[in-house]
């Protein structure tokens, strides 16, 4: 139990840092490229509000981000 319990809190830290460096060094139409390649599964589930509040970027930048990206 306890080697599972590292492993899993080892992932989430990781996870976690990854999102703070994304947050800090990527634009927002690549953070929502990148949370639309590794979730696809959660981006038709999950509110465009908090997707936004999870990628760091107001409802009306990501709306912006997803009409670009559906015109190329």
């Amino acid at each position: 139990m306890e080697r599972f319990g590292r492993m899993l809190i080892s992932k989430y830290f990781l996870e976690q840092s990854e999102r703070i460096i994304s947050l800090q060094f990527n634009s927002a139409s690549e953070r929502y490229q990148f949370f639309e390649k590794t979730s696809k599964n959660k981006l038709q589930r999950v509110p465009l509000g908090m997707l936004a509040s999870h990628l760091g970027m107001t409802q009306e930048t990501l709306s912006r981000v997803r009409a670009r990206k559906s015109t190329f």
